[in-house]
């Protein structure tokens, strides 16, 4: 069973307690006890910058990791997030994830409503 959840400090993960410390967030994706992806993410002003995704190339668990911290920024009062260079716009355009040139996906609620892989 997939589970996506948020590093917590009782997680024995020192390289994301490290990146913990430099103010960094992260969700963590597990298949049983295995990770086999994550997310790291920084607040910055009004918004959430995601700065690296690791799925292993899989484009689902990519989307449900950057989709968890989009919520994560919308429970938060945020409208917006904006993706770092080094994360891949090949794959989020793959994924029709409305990225403007600068990297700022706006509108947040809507973007989560409109999920074109989800299946409710």
């Amino acid at each position: 069973m997939l589970i996506i959840r948020p590093f917590t400090s009782k997680d024995d993960l020192p390289e994301f307690a490290a990146a913990y410390a430099e103010g960094k967030l992260s969700y963590l994706a597990f298949a049983g006890k295995e990770r086999i992806g994550h997310i790291f993410y920084r607040p910055s002003g009004d918004l959430l910058v995601i700065e690296e995704v690791e799925s292993g190339g899989d484009s689902g668990l990519y989307d449900g990791l950057i989709r968890a911290v989009c919520d994560a920024a919308v429970q938060s009062g945020m409208d917006a997030v904006r993706f770092a260079p080094g994360v891949s716009r090949e794959m989020l355009r793959e994924l029709s994830v409305p990225v403007d040139e600068t990297g700022l996906l706006t509108g947040l609620p809507a973007f989560l409503h409109n999920c074109k892989h989800c299946k409710f």
